[in-house]
């Protein structure tokens, strides 16, 4: 894909990013496709608007920001997978952490909108183990 859909779709998942920091419920109306739905990091699936809700009040941001996004295309259809770094409160509770992220773009018109997020981790480093993971007790 030419240099300018790749800065385009960039730009997108960046002011997704931007209004994710500021909890600005407003700014997803024309980010997110109609049918646009989040899958969060431990399964939840929420649709445009309450995924926009999450920031009256459970969901404060003091920091996110979208990092190493490698871009591919398949059509009308653009996947950015990428690291999500957040320093957030959620529900009173640090829910600060890195996330694989996946985002689906799709092309609306002349432009591009997000129809799907999806998170999943918290990342862990190698050689960890996943906090759900637990020891197998001998009988």
């Amino acid at each position: 894909m030419e240099t300018n859909t790749t800065t385009e779709v960039l730009d997108l998942v960046q002011a997704w990013a931007a209004a994710e920091l500021a909890g600005d419920v407003d700014a997803y109306g024309p980010l997110f496709a109609d049918d646009f739905q989040g899958i969060g990091p431990v399964g939840f699936v929420l649709d445009k608007d309450r995924w926009a809700q999450r920031h009256r009040g459970d969901v404060v941001n003091e920091e996110f920001e979208i990092l190493e996004p490698h871009v591919r295309y398949y059509g009308d259809t653009a996947l950015v997978e990428a690291i999500q770094r957040q320093k957030t409160m959620a529900r009173g509770k640090d829910a600060s952490a890195s996330f694989r992220v996946l985002v689906v773009l799709v092309r609306q018109g002349e432009g591009w909108v997000i129809a799907n997020v999806q998170l999943s981790g918290p990342l862990i480093g190698p050689g960890e183990s996943a906090p759900w993971l637990k020891e197998k007790r001998g009988e």
